[in-house]
């Protein structure tokens, strides 16, 4: 699509719960949060990632795998169509041998307009699910839209790729809880965590001037860490979630609470700044990550799921839609 004049659209950003592995159950929830965002107005709708999944980092979040077109892109492109609106959010995906996590958008056509897949995996997540590079912009009748995935958005070569495409709207959909203090992380990492995270979203709006929206979960939060008991997660999603607008202003932010925002922003070519944004090595943002040296524990994770049988076996059977 040519960049024309500035335009608006109205978007709505869902902050809500989803329970681990209860995909159906987490669909029906978020249909009633969808609704309401319809009925303010929103022309598009994005939820959090993993939405539909959880969050787990054992092998039970395989528990909520899905086909290709499984349940979650199924929901997706009924409730697009029946509302008229454009909605997003990523669940995980069985291909192959493999699970991968994936954000698919759809248009009020009912029809999916792109799909985008997480390249790099968040440290312990790296143990269960692969990282695909790929494409992370998808072509709209309103515009370029980007998509970073969570922790995809602390790395330096998502405002690269995002700048290098001129993208007119950036989304962030998050599942990001607060990280349990312990004997590696501090109190005041875990709040320098959240207050990077309530600022991501005004960071990139500023940095490429385009509306950026960033979307995270809410509630409660709870996992093991595998062979790593003095590791166990106990904490909580604090939400943030955060509509910002081209110039950089907050249009409207989230506390912990489960809800949602719907705000209009504009799509402004002359706002866009055009410039490479300033990375700090491989960060995108000055590194808050609270758990020191995650490219060690990124790599273990990628060499046990290389080894890993069991997930081979389960993404199979997924993939092929037989029982587990």
């Amino acid at each position: 699509m040519a960049e024309q004049e500035a335009r608006t659209i109205r978007v709505a950003a869902v902050q809500m719960e989803s329970e681990n592995g209860r995909v159906e159950a987490n669909l029906e929830r978020a249909t009633r949060f969808v609704d309401q965002a319809a009925e303010k107005g929103a022309r598009l709708i994005i939820l959090p990632e993993f939405m539909p999944t959880g969050y787990v980092y054992t092998t039970a979040i395989w528990e909520g795998a899905e086909t290709k077109q499984g349940p979650t892109v199924v929901w997706l492109r009924e409730n697009a169509k029946r509302l008229g609106v454009w909605i997003g959010t990523s669940f995980l995906e069985a291909e192959g041998e493999d699970f991968f996590n994936t954000f698919v958008l759809t248009g009020p056509d009912g029809q999916e307009a792109g799909r985008v897949r997480k390249q790099t995996s968040a440290l312990f997540e790296s143990f269960f699910v692969k990282g695909d590079a790929g494409s992370h912009v998808i072509g709209t009748e309103f515009g370029k839209v980007g998509v970073g995935i969570c922790y995809e958005n602390q790395l330096a070569y998502i405002p690269s790729m995002m700048c290098e495409h001129a993208v007119d709207l950036l989304l962030m959909p998050h599942s990001a809880p607060t990280p349990s203090t312990s004997i590696l992380v501090s109190r005041k990492n875990a709040d320098d965590f959240n207050r990077g995270l309530k600022e991501l979203a005004s960071h990139y709006a500023g940095v490429l001037g385009v509306p950026a929206v960033m979307i995270n979960k809410s509630g409660r939060w709870q996992t093991p860490v595998p062979g790593l008991p003095f590791l166990q997660q106990d904490s909580a999603f604090p939400g943030l979630s955060t509509i910002c607008d081209s110039d950089g202003t907050v249009k409207a932010q989230m506390g912990d609470e489960e809800g949602l925002i719907v705000e209009d922003v504009t799509l402004d070519p002359s706002r866009k700044t055009g410039r490479m944004p300033p990375c700090y090595g491989r960060w995108a943002v000055k590194n808050r990550i609270p758990i020191p040296a995650p490219q060690v524990i990124e790599a273990l994770g990628k060499t046990w799921y290389a080894l890993s049988r069991e997930r081979k076996k389960r993404a199979r059977q997924i993939s092929a839609g037989r029982s587990r």
